[in-house]
């Protein structure tokens, strides 16, 4: 695991679902979204399977890492959060983040952790394509402006109208660096 720092105004996370791994008998039980990303058939995941069927899907690069985020959450008293990538079939290779909390019994031994999976995305908000984003949003923002000024309150044409300035204004500002 690496630490990948980045603003929010470049990365965006996407909530995934959630999962809890019993510490005493290995077993993950997980909702089906995150199963569908470790490669799991999601009825079988929702009613548990050995931890190593979701460590199958962790990037070999990245095993060892999350592997000690676990063993931290188990022997202190820190909250378990490790960033790793996921090989899925059905996803490609996608950077994770998985969040949760260690369980303990009235001894202090861990029962369980219970967290949640955020896929990370390593990639600017704004794409590539901008002119051709922006032209879009310019096109349906019109559209939406004709059938608003149709209504007999002219509050929501309003709106839109400033919404389409505002999107006028960032086009221009892109063919003028481009």
């Amino acid at each position: 695991m690496k630490d990948h720092a980045a603003s929010p105004a470049t990365t965006s996370d996407a909530f995934l679902g959630v999962w809890t791994w019993n510490a005493r008998t290995g077993i993950v039980v997980a909702c089906s979204d995150v199963c569908r990303y470790v490669n799991i058939p999601a009825d079988v995941g929702i009613h548990g399977v050995p931890a190593e069927r979701f460590y199958e899907a962790i990037h070999p690069d990245d095993t060892k890492g999350l592997v000690q985020a676990v063993e931290k959450a188990l022997h202190g008293d820190d909250p378990f959060s490790a960033e790793y990538r996921i090989v899925s079939v059905e996803h490609g290779t996608i950077r994770v983040r998985s969040n949760g909390r260690c369980f303990r019994d009235d001894a202090g031994r861990p029962t369980h952790i219970s967290g949640y999976l955020s896929r990370i995305d390593l990639r600017p908000v704004v794409a590539a394509d901008d002119e051709t984003v922006l032209n879009d949003v310019i096109e349906h923002l019109s559209a939406a402006f004709e059938a608003a000024a149709r209504l007999s309150k002219p509050v929501l044409s309003k709106l839109i109208s400033a919404v389409l300035l505002e999107a006028g204004t960032q086009l221009a500002a892109f063919l003028r660096r481009h």
